[in-house]
């Protein structure tokens, strides 16, 4: 008897599972493009914005396949020049991965949105929540970009302008992140060739309105290899399902 009352639990917990587990592709046309995607739920409050380089929406799969494992759905997608979505990356810029992910969430998300941005993405994150309502900001091995950047196709220009010495600190990022009154999680590699710590500690002290503001730096890791550790990962993954529920007051 007991075994026939707990069959049909059963077979609802693996049926539940089953479609917590199910990533669906989504296309999104945008300009001559058309943008490749995933989500867990169609109406899903986080987005998960990969990095440059040669980085796509798989780079993050274990680390949404497990917040999925919580209960915490995600979308994903592939800027134009990366992944499925292809095209060429020397006719985009920053603003472009604003608009692109901006009509991702319109298409897929619902506010107030929880981001996780990786490098390059970080910057667009922070310019999301401009636009969106952003409860929860969780930005890895963030960059931030001077505005002058800001329309320069990728390319020779692009990396010109970036490479000047210092002129991050003239970003508009720090400026948005001062009104930015959410949950904030920085996650920072111990030894980043890319990005200089001033730009964490900087992007840390500028949101000193959140209402979580944590910053976390991983030891002995690096800016592609953010954990080099599975306990590492799991650490994260603890503070980001943490922020993701609510966050705490936490101004460390």
């Amino acid at each position: 008897r007991n075994a026939d009352a707990n069959a049909p639990i059963l077979r609802i917990g693996m049926l539940i599972c089953t479609v917590i587990m199910n990533l669906k592709t989504f296309e999104i046309v945008f300009d001559n493009y058309v943008l490749q995607g995933d989500t867990y739920e169609q109406g899903c409050g986080t987005l998960v914005l990969h990095g440059a380089g040669k980085s796509s929406r798989t780079r993050f799969s274990r680390m949404r396949k497990s917040l999925n494992d919580q209960g915490i759905t995600s979308a994903g997608f592939d800027f134009i020049g990366h992944g499925k979505t292809g095209g060429e990356i020397l006719g985009t810029n920053l603003h472009g991965r604003t608009k692109q992910a901006s009509a991702v969430i319109r298409h897929t998300c619902i506010e107030p949105l929880t981001l996780i941005a990786a490098s390059m993405s970080a910057y667009t994150a922070i310019k999301l929540t401009e636009i969106f309502s952003v409860n929860n900001l969780i930005l890895l091995v963030p960059a931030v970009y001077t505005p002058s950047a800001y329309n320069i196709n990728f390319g020779p220009e692009f990396s010109a302008a970036i490479r000047i010495p210092n002129n991050w600190q003239d970003s508009d990022a720090f400026n948005i992140l001062e009104n930015f009154k959410g949950n904030l999680l920085v996650i920072a590699a111990q030894h980043d060739n890319v990005i200089p710590i001033k730009v964490i500690e900087k992007i840390h002290e500028s949101a000193r309105h959140a209402k979580t503001n944590l910053l976390h730096i991983v030891p002995d890791s690096a800016h592609l290899s953010l954990f080099p550790k599975l306990q590492d990962f799991h650490m994260a993954l603890n503070m980001i399902i943490k922020i993701c529920r609510g966050g705490r007051d936490n101004k460390g």
